[in-house]
């Protein structure tokens, strides 16, 4: 009988055993989660991290790109309650292989001091550039390196970029593009557009970064900051501002060829 009780002990253990090797609530979330890894990870050379310092960097490898820049900023004069907003947005048009380049900048609200929007345009065209003032008057850039650098804008000048990026596993499609998120820290951001005072402070409230590893390039950056007593330069030049400034760029299309012509009036 004892014999029996204990095969029957034996048996009953072994089934327990064997019950509790059967796949559980937690082995399958770590299967599901090692799944989704794998669908979601970005393809290799850039699942160990990326750096786009400055954000606009790897489009001159392309032949054709449109990106877009847009820096707001509303807030106070520090140290009042004198209300100031204004925008300025950027777009960037290139036929690298051909060395034609558009840049069409446009300014509004009062922290420009403008009461109506103001345009600017500035044209490359080979060696030859060429600019278009806020009345719309056009004119070959001979002598004057300010207007020539309109033609010659970088981004990455006005935003810097991102020293260091890690996957998030986030991706989706975008503008025909496969599209995988990063996320970043703030000792990992460069930003030559703001200049702290002393006693002033600078706290980034959210950013986010999309890469298009098919491109090896930048789709969106995004920032948010808080400013208290800092310098923008492109904003009322050397009075401090205290605000929210919101950056935005983006790549918009690439692989087409734009008609870069003359400015009307040249």
């Amino acid at each position: 009988m004892r014999c029996a009780t204990l095969c029957l002990l034996a048996c009953l253990l072994v089934a327990a055993c064997e019950a509790q090797a059967l796949p559980t609530q937690t082995t399958l979330e770590i299967a599901q989660t090692a799944a989704f890894i794998t669908q979601n990870a970005p393809p290799v050379g850039f699942d160990q991290g990326v750096r786009f310092l400055p954000i606009d960097r790897n489009l001159e490898a392309l032949p054709h790109w449109h990106t877009q820049l847009v820096i707001r900023f509303d807030g106070f004069f520090a140290g009042s309650t004198q209300p100031i907003s204004g925008a300025l947005t950027a777009d960037i048009f290139s036929n690298q292989l051909s060395g034609e380049r558009r840049v069409v900048l446009r300014a509004e609200g009062d922290a420009f001091a403008l009461t109506d929007g103001r345009n600017v345009e500035g044209v490359r065209l080979g060696n030859t550039f060429y600019f278009v003032d806020q009345n719309g008057r056009c004119s070959v850039v001979t002598d004057d390196p300010n207007r020539r650098r309109v033609a010659e804008l970088s981004i990455g000048d006005l935003i810097g970029g991102v020293r260091f990026a890690q996957h998030t596993y986030g991706r989706k499609t975008a503008r025909d593009m496969a599209l995988w998120q990063y996320g970043f820290v703030p000792s990992d951001i460069e930003l030559p557009l703001i200049m702290p005072t002393q006693g002033g402070t600078i706290n980034i409230l959210s950013g986010d970064l999309w890469i298009v590893p098919s491109l090896n390039a930048v789709a969106d950056y995004t920032l948010t900051l808080r400013l208290e007593s800092a310098l923008v330069p492109i904003f009322q030049g050397n009075k401090q501002l205290s605000g929210t400034l919101t950056i935005t760029y983006s790549l918009l299309e690439s692989g087409t060829l734009y008609n870069i012509a003359i400015p009307f009036g040249c």
